[in-house]
């Protein structure tokens, strides 16, 4: 068996049962919210990968399995790896842990994995299941991984955002079935919060103004809205959206904050081990703000976070700049090397390296026939989910376990990302559909639709952008950093001042591109992670 040291206390603890460990929260398929000890006992009777495999396609959550069986020991996580494993083949046995950190300090010939740097640095996450150091391994979304005594391990992915086939129902019937489906998740959000204070992280956009609208319209009342950074558009439509639902609205402004002395403090390191775990860039930007709310007493200490992660980007916020194919294409791998891994200049080997890890990626994720489309890329899609959401976009939310609060994210619901599976490219464009079903179900009932003030994107201001990233070039450095400050409303250019004066202090030059706030932030954590190994 593998030995196993899970260190994580966070919103939620680990449960163990005899042979199994279990952590966050599952759906069964009756609907049902279950954690704890209740979620545990689906898995009582499971020791192969096979029947593993087959529960984990019934379920839906945020979760992680541990199940020592006379195979070896099974690992079983959910579709993004919420809650991540790493693990080790070390003097003749597996070594198991939920920190890498943790797991490094038991391991005495870990070294720092020098090879993944490049990638690490410029997207901000390591591709596969590698991780900053060497020898120690990841578990990838959807996955079910046996470790085997003999030090071989096999894997197989039970989930896969990609289309058996596309609908062929009416725009009108697609519009109804996305209410319908929409209103299933509202109502399972709100059993699975059981009077617990729901916090919403409420933005300017659509994705956390429709689930604080969910909320509204299944007559939840005990929440609470927040919104931070410094005052700006959309933070003012924010605070409409709250007060017009009648929910509590509260700003935390990033002004009032010390941004020196926050990097020496050990709750921050505990943040940055836990969030980034040797395979991700620690996010800074909900940080301050969920720090603030529990030091300062706001919430209670039960709530219940609900972000709106994916929403969007299910709903086709990225079709049009990331997997729509053009003429003369690249290879995929290639393709996806330029559009993501961005944050600093990689030289064309390191372009290659990169490209290869991906193609070895989707060499090891063989699919069954899947519906394709001559101008998407479905497959570069699924990658981008399990890739880069998992451990940059998804892993955001982690901030919130770690401060001990739960977490749910309705809109990475298993109905509501079925739904937009097989929904037409046509109707996921821009979010046509989704956009227009929530402004008229939910924004427009309950009058928070601004019309010309919303802040969408459409084809004009995707070809503005477009256009002002290939003159950006050209473009004199000062100029382009003054005006990335006065658009920077989460004060970053504040709290990465510190990480570049450290950054210089360790005798490495401070990144300068025009992504250069994740890119010092990427390059910080990173000396981090070296350091650790130094002692």
């Amino acid at each position: 068996m593998a030995k196993t040291t899970l260190v994580f206390r966070d919103g939620f603890d680990w449960s163990h049962e005899g042979n199994i460990s279990f952590k966050g929260y599952v759906i069964n398929s009756q609907g049902a919210f279950l954690k704890g000890s209740e979620a545990l006992s689906l898995f009582r009777g499971i020791g192969t990968t096979e029947s593993l495999k087959k529960r984990l396609k019934q379920l839906d959550g945020l979760f992680t399995i541990i199940i020592r069986s006379d195979e070896g020991t099974l690992l079983g996580v959910d579709a993004m790896s919420m809650f991540s494993l790493y693990y080790a083949f070390h003097d003749g046995q597996w070594w198991l842990s939920d920190s890498s950190m943790e797991l490094c300090r038991h391991l005495s010939s870990a070294t720092y994995n020098q090879a993944v740097l490049p990638a690490f640095l410029s997207a901000g996450f390591v591709p596969g299941r590698e991780c900053l150091i060497q020898g120690i391994f990841k578990t990838q979304a959807a996955e079910v991984l046996l470790l085997k005594p003999t030090g071989r391990m096999s894997s197989g992915i039970y989930y896969s955002f990609l289309p058996k086939r596309f609908s062929a129902d009416t725009e009108i019937n697609l519009r109804n079935t996305l209410g319908s489906t929409l209103e299933l998740v509202a109502e399972r959000l709100v059993s699975s919060l059981q009077d617990q204070t729901a916090i919403v992280p409420l933005s300017g956009g659509y994705d956390s103004r429709l689930i604080a609208c969910m909320l509204k319209k299944a007559g939840y009342e005990n929440v609470i809205c927040f919104t931070y950074g410094r005052p700006n558009r959309e933070s003012e439509i924010s605070e409409q959206v709250a007060r017009a639902l009648g929910y509590r609205w509260i700003f935390v402004d990033y002004r009032d904050l010390d941004p020196v002395s926050y990097v020496q403090q050990e709750s921050f390191k505990q943040y940055c081990d836990y969030a980034g775990n040797a395979t991700s860039m620690p996010f800074l930007q909900e940080y301050f703000a969920a720090k603030h709310l529990k030091e300062h007493n706001i919430i209670p200490s039960g709530s219940v976070f609900i972000p709106g992660h994916t929403g969007d980007y299910l709903a086709g916020s990225y079709v049009e700049k990331t997997i729509r194919r053009k003429p003369s294409e690249k290879p995929r791998p290639e393709v996806l090397v330029r559009q993501y891994f961005r944050f600093i200049e990689l030289a064309s080997a390191e372009k290659k390296n990169i490209a290869q890890r991906i193609q070895d990626w989707f060499d090891a994720n063989r699919y069954p026939a899947v519906a394709k489309h001559d101008q998407y890329d479905v497959f570069a899609e699924d990658w981008d989910l399990k890739e880069k959401f998992s451990k940059f976009v998804f892993n955001a939310a982690k901030v919130y376990p770690f401060f001990g609060y739960e977490i749910r994210l309705p809109l990475w619901d298993k109905e509501f990302r079925s739904f937009f599976r097989k929904l037409p490219f046509a109707y996921r464009s821009y979010k046509s559909l989704y956009d227009a079903v929530i402004e008229e179900k939910y924004f427009k009932p309950q009058h928070i639709y601004f019309g010309a003030r919303e802040l969408k994107e459409t084809p004009s201001s995707l070809k503005r952008q477009k256009l002002r990233e290939s003159v950006r070039s050209f473009v004199p450095f000062r100029i382009r950093e003054k005006r990335m400050i006065s658009r920077d409303y989460i004060c970053y250019h504040r709290f990465t001042k510190e990480m570049a004066r450290q950054i210089e202090q360790e005798g490495e030059s401070v990144p300068g591109t025009i992504n250069h706030y994740n890119a010092i932030i990427c390059q910080w954590y990173a000396l981090q992670v070296k350091k650790m190994l130094r002692k």
